[in-house]
């Protein structure tokens, strides 16, 4: 076993996690143990989410095909029963996607669909559809000397009476080859996100990540434009920003597993408290520093 740091948790886990910081907090016992072994067998007396998951009294078991079965349990225990080597990226890419995001679910947290920089202080959250270019503006962004706090996938801490928090996760992007080719990252020798992808595990150096957990400053949701004229970015308010469930990961998942209420609490205690606006982007990626410069300023506008 080997300890990790991911959200302020401790982490203890038999399967190998590269992306992970180790642990160097205190001596307390393990907030998460991830196993290697055998799950429980599918019930045909489950719900089932879709053909992938499960729903069981104590669990949600999920299946990828050709890749892994995992066993989610209370927001602190994971079992992997791996189909491929155990060191295969495959089997961590949704390790650290729809189980992380249930895991959060089960913990009161708020898995969100971003990547999350640091602008003086406050975490800047990126979010769109898959394909809209959240790493790569992540990334970008780090370029320029923001810090990461998470890519892909964020956790949004509300604890009643407190402030909200954007938890940190850990040091790593996953960019396309011609996106790392743009912010000239050479990828020869990097981890394929996914063994058949032109996607790879891009790590950050520690200077570039944002460690400690921050408050939202504001909300950007990318949209891929074609036109030559891209619109200035439109604000999104009241009932329209409520409705952006897309902003959650695996949110219709959360739902099913009765998640319903963190889920609209979560997405009201943040679109009231910070902006939320819609940013068009040019799909040539030669126009990613234009890109930068719109969204670092927004990011950085003082608040009302």
């Amino acid at each position: 076993m080997t300890d990790y740091r991911l959200f302020g948790w401790r982490v203890k886990s038999a399967l190998l996690l590269p992306e992970l910081l180790p642990w160097q907090g205190d001596a307390r016992a393990a907030d998460l143990v991830i196993e290697v072994g055998a799950v429980p067998a599918p019930d045909p007396d489950w719900p089932s989410f879709s053909p992938a998951v499960q729903i069981g009294p104590t669990g949600v078991r999920v299946t990828i095909p050709a890749v892994a079965h995992y066993w989610v349990e209370a927001g602190t225990h994971v079992i992997v029963q791996p189909i491929l080597p155990e060191d295969a990226p495959d089997i961590r890419v949704f390790l650290l996607g729809t189980v992380l995001a249930i895991l959060c679910f089960q913990r009161g947290l708020l898995p969100l669909h971003a990547s999350a920089v640091d602008i003086d202080g406050r975490a800047l959250l990126v979010s769109g559809v898959s394909g809209a270019g959240k790493s790569t503006l992540a990334a970008a962004l780090s370029a320029r000397g923001y810090r990461l706090l998470s890519d892909d996938l964020c956790a949004l801490e509300m604890q009643d009476g407190h402030d909200l928090k954007i938890l940190s996760a850990f040091p790593r992007v996953k960019l396309w080859r011609d996106s790392a080719g743009q912010l000239q990252l050479p990828v020869e020798g990097l981890e394929h996100s996914r063994a058949e992808l032109e996607k790879f595990n891009v790590p950050l150096t520690r200077e570039r990540f944002q460690s400690d957990a921050l408050p939202p400053s504001q909300i950007v949701f990318l949209r891929t434009e074609r036109a030559p004229d891209l619109p200035p970015p439109r604000p999104l308010v009241g009932v329209e920003a409520l409705r952006r469930y897309d902003l959650v990961h695996r949110w219709r998942l959360g739902v099913a597993l009765g998640y319903q209420p963190l889920i609209f609490n979560g997405m009201a205690r943040l679109v009231e408290a910070v902006p939320v606006v819609e940013v068009a982007r040019s799909e040539h990626l030669a126009d990613l520093p234009m890109l930068v410069e719109q969204v670092s300023a927004l990011g950085a506008m003082p608040r009302e």
